[in-house]
């Protein structure tokens, strides 16, 4: 397996950012995500992971109705973040 370089991996960001972006009222899970980026849902799990701890994107455990998803996490950008974004636009 090849390696992805930083740059690389900073660009995929980019795009996990624009892709939640474009969609700001609804969480998405990583297999959606993926399937925008055209990457493999493991990878792109791990890229969000980075990114939760960057503060960057913030994942949703509950189901609209409050029931606790088992295995399944949906994400969306945080709410200081989509400001950040407004005010660069």
């Amino acid at each position: 397996m090849s390696q992805i370089s930083e740059k690389t991996k900073l660009a995929l960001k980019a795009d996990i950012s624009s892709i939640l972006y474009e969609n700001p009222l609804q969480a998405m899970f990583a297999k959606e995500i993926s399937v925008e980026l055209r990457r493999d849902k493991e990878f792109t799990k791990k890229l969000l992971l980075e990114m939760e701890n960057e503060k960057l994107v913030e994942r949703i455990t509950k189901s609209s109705k409050g029931i606790d998803y088992k295995k399944r996490i949906r994400w969306k950008i945080p709410e200081r973040v989509l400001q950040v974004y407004d005010e660069n636009v």
